[in-house]
């Protein structure tokens, strides 16, 4: 019975430390989780913040947001991130290295689903 309610709280621990990924926010978020051995992860990041410029423009701010997996490495597991980069708009990932479109069809779908 303890083993259980301590695995309850760990789970519950882990959920409460990606809050800050999933909180509603005026501003839809493209969150990207880099390492500084990823070979794309630069990229990704560019691809993320080309197409929010094209969401600004259309008066949908985006907000862009790196996270570096070494300076947080909890994440690994609480998102079971299997490979970088990988970005998260909403509930949805993408991972590997997306186009700005790919990013820019994965924030109309997010929009059109809120």
């Amino acid at each position: 019975m303890e083993y259980e309610n301590m695995m309850q709280r760990n789970e519950l621990a882990r959920w409460g430390m990606l809050d800050e990924f999933f909180i509603e926010s005026e501003a839809l978020r493209i969150n990207v989780f880099t390492s500084s051995s990823c070979t794309f992860c630069n990229e990704a990041l560019e691809a993320a913040k080309k197409a929010a410029e094209k969401f600004h423009q259309l008066n949908h701010p985006i907000e862009v947001i790196e996270t570096s997996v070494e300076e947080h490495p909890e994440i690994i597991e609480a998102l079971n991130v299997i490979a970088l980069p990988m970005i998260l708009i909403g509930k949805s990932q993408i991972i590997g290295l997306p186009s700005s479109e790919d990013i820019e069809q994965l924030l109309h779908q997010t929009v059109l689903a809120s």
